[in-house]
């Protein structure tokens, strides 16, 4: 785990490697991608006192698990739906509103580092230092992305109900650490 401007900065270099326009249409379901890409002040912000999660291999980072606390939002209003979302979603009979639950906010693997625990590897460190102050984990998954919902089903993620029910890409799921 670390804050270091280079840290930012190798972050923000996967990410670009790995958005959806940069990795080829017949890798997408196989390799997955993220949507977006976030500045290091960016970065920074959405994290508030906790940090965001690093995989690192020779010095360099090859994963991360970004920390996206509900705080934060307003200085995201591009994803005011997904924070929708999770609010309206029903997990056991609850509203997820009523629950101690933080976003994850992203999760990337280098692809020369894919299927080797890594991801399931950065979860379990998020989980040790997000859970003395949160029950739960969430996020959205893309339905073009199986290859993350696969990984996120795997650590333990389930998909929750929406109250909304619109049809979208997008599938909110929850990790209960309770």
């Amino acid at each position: 785990m670390s804050d270091k401007a280079d840290d930012l900065e190798q972050i923000v270099e996967l990410q670009r490697l790995n958005r959806l326009d940069a990795v080829a249409a017949e890798l997408r379901g196989t390799e997955g991608f993220v949507t977006m890409e976030y500045t290091v002040g960016e970065l920074q912000l959405m994290r508030g006192a906790y940090r965001h999660v690093l995989a690192k291999c020779d010095g360099a980072v090859i994963g991360y698990a970004l920390v996206m606390l509900n705080e934060c939002r307003a200085s995201f209003p591009f994803l005011d739906n997904m924070f929708r979302d999770v609010e309206a979603a029903v997990f056991n009979g609850m509203p997820m509103r009523d629950k101690a639950y933080f976003v994850m906010g992203q999760v990337c693997v280098s692809q020369a580092f894919r299927g080797q625990g890594v991801f399931r590897k950065l979860y379990e460190t998020l989980r040790m230092q997000m859970r003395a102050d949160f029950d739960f984990v969430v996020t959205e998954v893309s339905l073009r992305n199986p290859r993350s919902m696969r990984a996120h089903l795997r650590v333990g993620f389930r998909g929750i109900a929406e109250a909304d029910a619109e049809p979208s890409e997008w599938r909110v799921i929850v990790w209960d650490w309770r």
